[in-house]
């Protein structure tokens, strides 16, 4: 089973923390059903920033869906992203902005995000690797950005402990490795995770967990079945058979007619799942195309139908995210904590080659030392703090240090 990350607490938070949070408010058959006429759209609120593939900065965005005149504090979140092929879209695609309105309506906060696009030449398995893993960066500094919020001000009233993520195509690529591409080993060798900011990435919100309860897949693919493993997140795929832009099973994919690598799409995704013992519902649209839904109703419908009815169950049950996976486990060893004038660093397997970066919990850098274990914090006001740590091999630890 994958390492779920946890970060340090003091107990009296978690405890607090757990005793506000339990289950959603799941009266009226909200979740189950639209039981909600209109819905609030708050549209370009920044999530992050990153640098794209023209190596200049780019503020992040989304759009949020909220049932309107609804008075439920902490509401499931559904984090969705366009198509396109990492090349081109909009979070404003009439196809997801129908989803999220539709299941605003049905009681959750559905956002949109806008993502880094951009996959250069040549368009190859190395630059399509790429432009994957720097969008699914950014889907996961979203689910940070919600969890920040959840866990402070609360302004989009959203419940950390129950999250989705998915999308269409080229966004239901980011979601399903956002779940289940979660290990440094797993990318493959020819791709130099430290020039893109490692699996985690640089988009913004550090210190919050990624982490999701289930993945909407409409028609996306996973580079390879074999990451998804035995208590990985539960996952829903709807896919045509005779999709000629993602690959129903395991086929090569192709980008602007540029063969780019082997995937493996929903139906490979089903056997894999069920042979590791996955929860996962695969609705295959027999004789259809790519994305059926955008352009048909009836498809639009039964999509709709898809989603409720596999995320409704995960909803009015404990979710399987408990408090103490809301943020990253430190695999860091930091001592004191709490730390008075200084404190010391042990990084696994590590003496030289990292970078030490300490934040505030707004996700604002305050100092970053190269290669040195221990740091004063003279400087630091008595609070909770993020360190994070950076290796020359684009691994990241995080942890967190109380200043008193």
């Amino acid at each position: 089973m994958k390492k779920i990350f946890t970060l340090f607490f003091a107990c009296s938070t978690v405890s607090a923390f757990a005793q506000t949070w339990l289950l959603p408010d799941t009266s009226g058959g909200r979740y189950c059903n639209e039981i909600f006429s209109n819905v609030v759209t708050t549209s370009n609120i920044s999530y992050g920033q990153a640098m794209n593939i023209n190596n200049t900065n780019q503020v992040l965005q989304l759009d949020i869906y909220s049932p309107a005149g609804d008075t439920v504090s902490h509401k499931p979140l559904i984090v969705l992203a366009h198509g396109g092929s990492f090349i081109s879209g909009s979070r404003t695609s009439p196809d997801v902005v129908t989803l999220c309105t539709r299941l605003a309506k049905m009681g959750y906060v559905a956002v949109s995000i806008s993502y880094r696009l951009g996959i250069g030449f040549p368009i190859d398995s190395i630059n399509a690797t790429k432009a994957v893993v720097r969008a699914t960066q950014d889907m996961k500094a979203a689910v940070r950005f919600f969890r920040q919020d959840a866990m402070g001000a609360n302004l989009y009233k959203t419940h950390p402990n129950y999250v989705f993520a998915g999308g269409v195509s080229a966004g239901a690529f980011m979601g399903l490795h956002l779940a289940y591409l979660d290990q440094v080993s797993e990318v493959p060798t020819w791709i130099n995770l430290s020039t893109i900011g490692g699996l985690e990435g640089n988009s913004g919100n550090p210190g919050y967990s990624h982490k999701v309860n289930a993945v909407i897949n409409l028609c996306g693919a996973l580079g390879d079945s074999s990451w998804l493993v035995s208590g990985d997140p539960p996952l829903l795929s709807m896919h045509g058979n005779q999709d000629a832009t993602v690959p129903f099973g395991t086929a090569m994919i192709y980008v602007l007619s540029f063969p780019v690598m082997i995937v493996d799409g929903s139906a490979s995704l089903e056997l894999r799942a069920n042979n590791v013992g996955v929860p996962n519902t695969f609705y295959p649209w027999w004789g259809q195309d790519h994305v059926p839904f955008t352009s048909s109703t009836a498809y639009m419908d039964s999509t709709v139908w898809a989603i409720r009815d596999f995320l409704c169950p995960l909803v009015v049950q404990p979710s399987a995210t408990g408090v103490s996976e809301l943020v990253m486990e430190p695999v860091l060893n930091v001592y004191p904590n709490p730390a008075g004038d200084q404190f010391t660093l042990s990084i696994p397997g590590k003496q030289t080659g990292f970078t030490v970066m300490i934040f505030d919990v707004n996700g604002k850098l305050l100092i970053e030392k190269r290669d040195q274990t221990t740091l004063s914090c003279t400087f630091l006001e008595n609070g909770i703090y993020i360190i994070r740590v950076q290796t020359s091999e684009g691994m990241f630890y995080h942890t967190r240090l109380l200043k008193k």
